[in-house]
């Protein structure tokens, strides 16, 4: 090929991708949006209303990891981020996220330095928190989720820079005449986990993968085991598990009957994405995520929203984009 014409087809290449779309090619039927105010990851995120909230989180700069307090609203209407104030108590990431027919909370997680022993609502109205002293340590990068009015809370840790503090505990928080009462519940059956993902779909919690501790080799193992537990039965079932061991796993229950998992980490980030069929015990392939990242994906209405995430070790991304519930359903 000649000089010239490589210069020539450099430059249609070039013209085309300014015309495209960011995202446009890899996005499979997601759509992109601006960008979360600044790069997080391990934020609490949730929907309130139409309005996706974003709770705190982690990101890193000059080497440095930052622990962060501020809360940002998105409104699909406007199109438009919004940083509406700070979280008072400070700090929060890697905590317990749940959503309900009000809003959405979390429990637990971490400032940067310990554990947070307390529970958080976000809704409409404003902001509940309430300090749980009776709460275990193992409250960061913990899975969990609410059963039936009553919070799970499995596996986790003390510190967020201490993997090998993970634990397979099982706890139920509820309230009892007007108390918060914790109990211990039956043990996760498999090993030590932390960064796994769960989802509740009916009157059950799911977990899928994680990573566990190897001791003997110390160092970070990853599975695929998967579980349910039934708060009502105090028991935790095996279900069939995922095809690769992956720890950061993200999962959203997108009806009674499926669960999407996507992203994580096996030997590097992950776009790959499953459906879940709870009554089948089975996986099948489903629509990728955008980027390889641990994202966190929250549902809203008829779309299912993928937010930041970490897509790099030590690096985290601002990424935002949105898809039907029923195209991941096809």
């Amino acid at each position: 090929m000649s000089e010239r014409l490589t210069r020539t087809v450099r430059a249609i290449g070039l013209s085309l991708s300014l015309l495209m779309p960011m995202g446009s090619i890899d996005a499979a039927g997601w759509e992109e949006l601006p960008p979360i105010p600044e790069p997080n990851g391990g934020a609490i995120c949730g929907a309130v209303g139409s309005r996706i909230v974003v709770v705190g989180g982690t990101n890193w700069a000059g080497g440095a990891k930052n622990w962060l307090r501020a809360v940002h609203e998105y409104d699909p209407a406007q199109r438009v981020w919004t940083t509406v104030r700070d979280w008072e108590e400070g700090p929060v990431a890697y905590a317990i996220g749940f959503q309900n027919a009000a809003g959405f909370g979390f429990i637990g997680g971490s400032d940067g330095t310990k554990a947070l022993k307390r529970l958080a609502t976000v809704d409409s109205g404003g902001r509940k928190l309430q300090s749980i002293p009776a709460l275990p340590s193992s409250l960061v990068l913990a899975a969990g989720g609410a059963v039936g009015g009553r919070y799970v809370i499995v596996g986790g840790t003390h510190d967020a820079a201490d993997v090998a503090g993970v634990q397979r505990t099982t706890h139920l928080l509820g309230l009892v005449q007007g108390q918060w009462k914790v109990t211990r519940m039956a043990d996760y059956p498999g090993k030590e986990l932390a960064v796994a993902a769960s989802a509740v779909a009916g009157d059950e919690l799911f977990v899928f993968g994680g990573m566990n501790w190897d001791a003997d080799a110390a160092t970070v193992l990853n599975t695929a085991e998967a579980h349910a537990f039934s708060p009502a039965k105090n028991s935790w079932r095996k279900v069939k598990a995922l095809a690769a061991a992956t720890r950061g796993l993200s999962g959203v229950a997108l009806d009674r009957r499926h669960i999407y998992l996507a992203g994580g980490f096996t030997d590097a980030f992950s776009a790959e994405a499953f459906l879940y069929d709870v009554e089948a015990d089975s996986y099948q392939p489903a629509k990728p995520l955008p980027y390889a990242a641990m994202v966190s994906l929250v549902k809203s209405g008829d779309y299912l929203y993928c937010i930041g995430g970490e897509d790099r070790m030590k690096a985290r991304t601002d990424k935002f984009y949105r898809i039907p519930v029923t195209e991941l359903l096809k």
